[in-house]
């Protein structure tokens, strides 16, 4: 949950749209006209250390506008919710750099260069506001684990950890495999994460620290690693 936005800092501006482009609800971009929307297999978008990165088949449209360094427009719906349905999302313009190849040899990976980012606020009553996000700050290391890639990383580690987490759980309290009903990640922070789990004496809530802040994606994952399960990514 993001706090609310007292004012206009840049680095709360920054942190804010990182956590939409790690984290979006939606997404689509307007390139040689058209508007693609991102899903499925053919178009996914990724956050390269701030760098909006497209991941599309090759010989697509946006393949060919990447290589010949075509201007783009990013449009994003922050996944990440406010108490007062405040609803945020990004707009992003910027030329395409060349293509370059994916570890799939069907697709390729092509950056946006941002020269304008813009974070709107809407609330609920549809009124919004723009804040114009400095480009340098947004691909800042400081917001690389920003709310959204820790959203995204808790949806994933309960989506597809489950057993790991069980057996994390499991060994930490003693309360053998076969009597729990459930665990899952509760919050995830760079300085601790938050377990949770049902067995039969009811819910339970478990919060682990770790030895020391992490401040990058690699860091986090060791430290979820020596603290929850060596099988979690």
């Amino acid at each position: 949950m993001l706090p609310m936005l007292a004012s206009a800092d840049p680095d709360q501006l920054a942190a804010r749209a990182r956590s939409a482009l790690s984290c979006p609800a939606a997404a689509s971009m307007v390139v040689r006209g058209t508007e693609h929307l991102f899903g499925g297999e053919d178009l996914g978008l990724q956050d390269r250390d701030g760098v909006p990165t497209l991941v599309c088949r090759r010989g697509s449209v946006v393949e060919h506008a990447g290589a010949a360094r075509q201007k783009a427009l990013l449009r994003l719906i922050s996944g990440v919710v406010e108490d007062d349905s405040t609803t945020e999302s990004v707009v992003l313009a910027g030329r395409l750099a060349v293509p370059e190849p994916c570890c799939d040899p069907s697709m390729s990976a092509v950056a946006i260069e941002p020269s304008i980012i813009m974070l709107i606020r809407t609330n609920a009553d549809g009124t919004s506001r723009q804040y114009r996000v400095p480009t340098a700050l947004f691909r800042s290391p400081v917001h690389a684990l920003n709310e959204g890639y820790l959203l995204r990383c808790t949806e994933h580690m309960n989506e597809c950890h489950d057993a790991e987490l069980r057996q994390a759980v499991s060994l930490c309290t003693g309360t053998p495999a076969p009597y729990l009903a459930g665990a899952a990640i509760a919050g995830l922070s760079p300085q601790g994460v938050e377990v949770q789990w049902v067995d039969g004496d009811g819910a339970h809530l478990r919060r682990v620290a770790f030895e020391r802040r992490a401040s990058t994606p690699d860091e986090l994952a060791t430290s979820l690693r020596d603290h929850l399960h060596s099988g979690l990514c």
